[in-house]
């Protein structure tokens, strides 16, 4: 059987990773280079935090963890473990915290609830805080080393992974998907998986398949401190995150993973919202260690989000068209435990109740424009 992955970030090449040393022939298109879309544009945060976690979705990530566990030990891959604080600015998201931490132990992740009076050991002004959400287990890593030394393992088994390569049709017959088109010619495939983050709605679109999917901007700017950031990934209730990315200096962004139904981007729109660069040095007042920082660069990443905040893994209408997208903001947290569903499924090994959790089939009656 041969296998197409469209899509060389993160979630594709751990695909590729894994479908590598199984019988299977699998192609990876990319349209660029490995990992330099999407995934470059990520904070590269590999999160056990969650707020409001259900029970799944904590054994779903750690499902990843585990994956990623030897890659780390063994050093095939780096990761700074500097864990996050998620930032309660009103009572009731405190209490949601709260609860979170507790929910967090009870499923094996070191959680706990930090109280105002805390935050200030955290590099966190307290003065209108009520209180956060601290996982120090949580890691940052570079998401473009990440998926080229996926993409190295996915080679080494065998895999073709084609750079520069762009897929411009699905072709199906009788319903059941053909062949992929490129801008270097045709390729037959038995088995097509869409990977392609946010232009996954598009690729949806050629083959018929709806899915209910939208776009949120993730503005980020990068900022030279003055001194050593010396805190924890902060991520605060208003959706704006601090994360410390080297000796003096930290990327600002927003994490915004909210679904608004038919919410689509031109992808190509790399810039920021307007006052958003300037509004970064805004939160010194928040973290101290930003007083006096300067806007080094700037991008724009996209998040394709679902309903439920759940990725959609799995067969869709069209038979032998697979999905993996819809990842919420969890693309670099989750791509092993992605990767390993996806084989299962190819595999007929899948666990029923992930199927079910993740399947396009729980929006049967849910549509994106």
């Amino acid at each position: 059987m041969h296998i197409v992955i469209v899509g060389g970030g993160i979630v594709g090449t751990a695909i590729a990773s894994r479908l590598g040393p199984t019988d299977h022939d699998v192609t990876v298109l990319e349209r660029s280079r490995i990992g330099t879309e999407t995934t470059a544009a990520s904070a590269g945060l590999l999160m056990r935090t969650a707020v409001d976690p259900e029970p799944f979705d904590l054994r779903f990530r750690n499902r990843a963890h585990e994956a990623y566990r030897p890659l780390f030990e063994n050093g095939d891959l780096e990761a700074d473990r500097i864990g996050v604080v998620y930032v309660a600015e009103t009572a009731a998201f405190a209490d949601r915290l709260r609860e979170s931490a507790t929910t967090l132990r009870e499923h094996g992740t070191e959680a706990s609830f930090l109280e105002p009076t805390e935050l200030a050991e955290f590099g966190i002004e307290p003065a209108g805080f009520e209180g956060a959400l601290y996982t120090p287990e949580d890691r940052v890593c570079d998401p473009t080393a990440v998926a080229n030394r996926f993409a190295d393992r996915a080679r080494e088994a065998g895999v073709d992974i084609r750079t520069c390569v762009g897929v411009t049709d699905v072709e199906t017959n009788s319903g059941a998907v053909s062949a992929v088109d490129t801008d270097e010619g045709r390729l037959e495939a038995d088995r097509v998986v869409n990977a392609t983050g946010p232009w996954a709605p598009e690729l949806n679109e050629r083959v018929g398949v709806s899915l209910p999917l939208c776009h949120t901007r993730g503005p980020m700017v990068a900022l030279e401190c003055r001194d050593p950031l010396e805190s924890p990934t902060t991520i605060f209730e208003s959706k704006r995150y601090v994360r410390p990315a080297g000796e003096t200096a930290a990327w600002i962004g927003a994490y915004r993973t909210d679904y608004v139904e038919g919410q689509r981007y031109d992808l190509r729109d790399r810039s920021l919202p307007d006052g958003f660069a300037e509004s970064a040095t805004d939160l010194e007042g928040a973290v101290p260690g930003l007083e006096d920082a300067s806007v080094v660069d700037e991008w724009v990443g996209y998040r394709t989000v679902t309903p439920d905040g759940r990725p959609i893994v799995g067969e869709t209408t069209v038979d032998g068209y697979l999905v993996a997208v819809g990842m919420t903001g969890q693309g670099v947290t989750l791509a092993p435990a992605v990767a390993d569903v996806v084989r299962g499924m190819l595999e007929d090994e899948v666990d029923p109740e992930v199927q079910s959790r993740l399947s396009p089939d729980r929006f049967r009656d849910v549509r994106s424009d």
